[in-house]
C-alpha cells in the first residue's frame, strides 16, 4: 500500500470515529506509519494533553491508529468473521462489550450474543476485537466510557465499510516500519497487555552464623570461646 492509499485509509478512520480530524488525518497517519520519532511525537503532542498537532488542537486519531495497530490481529479476525450483508450496529457492539464485562447484565431472549446471526448482532471475534481496541485506548489515557464508544464505532465502521477488503493491507502498513509498543507507560505505571514474568523460587539459604553482639555481651556465653582468658 502506497502513501496515498495509506493516507486515504487514515482519513476513512477519522471519518468513522473522529470526524473533526479528517483534515489532519493524512499527516497523522503517515507519521504513525513511519514509526520512530515521528510516531512518538504524536503521543507527546496529541490526545488529552495541550499542544496537540495543528496549533493546540486536541486529537484522538493517533490513539485510534495505535489501537488498530495493537489489535491488528483481532480486528483482522473480526473482519474475516463478519457475515455478508449483516451490518453490525455500533450500539449492539457496545452492548455486547459491556455484557462481556458484566455477565449478569439482562439479555434479550430473542438473540444469541456474539453469534453474529441476528440483525446487527456482532460475532464473538468482533466483540473480542472491540475489547482489545478499548483496552488500548484506555491505556493511552482515553476515559473508559469514551474508549468503549470509540472502539465500537471504529470497528463497526470498518466492518460495514464497502472497502473493508483493503483493511488488512492498511493494518499491515501501519505496523510495517515499527510494531506498536506492547505496553504503554503513563505516570509511572505500566499499561497494556500484561507481561508474563517467570518467577524462580530459589532454595532457602543456610542460616547465617551468629555475628558479634552489639550490646556488649558475648554470644558464646561466659564459658564459650570468646571468654578464654
Amino acid at each position: 500500500m502506497d502513501g496515498t492509499a495509506l493516507a486515504a485509509w487514515g482519513t476513512r478512520v477519522a471519518a468513522i470515529a473522529a470526524p473533526d480530524e479528517r483534515d489532519l488525518a493524512p499527516a497523522i497517519t503517515l507519521a504513525y506509519a513511519a514509526g520512530g520519532r515521528a510516531r512518538r511525537d504524536l503521543y507527546r503532542r496529541a490526545g488529552h494533553t495541550p499542544g496537540g498537532i495543528g496549533g493546540g488542537l486536541v486529537t484522538v486519531l493517533p490513539q485510534l491508529l495505535d489501537a488498530l495497530a495493537y489489535a491488528a490481529r483481532e480486528v483482522g479476525d473480526a473482519l474475516g468473521s463478519a457475515q455478508l450483508g449483516n451490518l453490525v450496529s455500533a450500539t449492539a457492539l457496545l452492548i455486547s462489550l459491556r455484557r462481556r464485562s458484566d455477565p449478569d447484565a439482562p439479555r434479550d431472549p430473542g438473540t444469541s450474543p456474539g453469534s453474529g446471526t441476528g440483525p446487527g448482532e456482532p460475532t464473538v471475534a468482533a466483540v473480542h476485537a472491540a475489547e482489545q481496541l478499548a483496552d488500548r485506548l484506555r491505556s493511552r489515557g482515553v476515559p473508559p466510557p469514551d474508549a468503549d464508544r470509540l472502539a465500537c464505532e471504529l470497528l463497526a465502521g470498518l466492518l460495514n465499510s464497502p472497502e473493508r477488503s483493503g483493511a488488512a493491507a492498511f493494518l499491515d502498513r501501519l505496523v510495517a516500519a515499527e510494531p506498536p509498543e506492547p505496553t504503554v507507560r503513563t505516570g509511572g505505571r505500566l499499561f497494556g497487555r500484561r507481561r508474563r514474568v517467570r518467577v524462580q523460587v530459589r532454595a532457602a539459604d543456610p542460616p547465617a552464623a551468629p555475628g558479634p553482639a552489639t550490646d556488649g555481651t558475648d554470644p558464646d556465653g561466659p564459658d564459650g570461646p570468646g571468654d578464654t582468658p
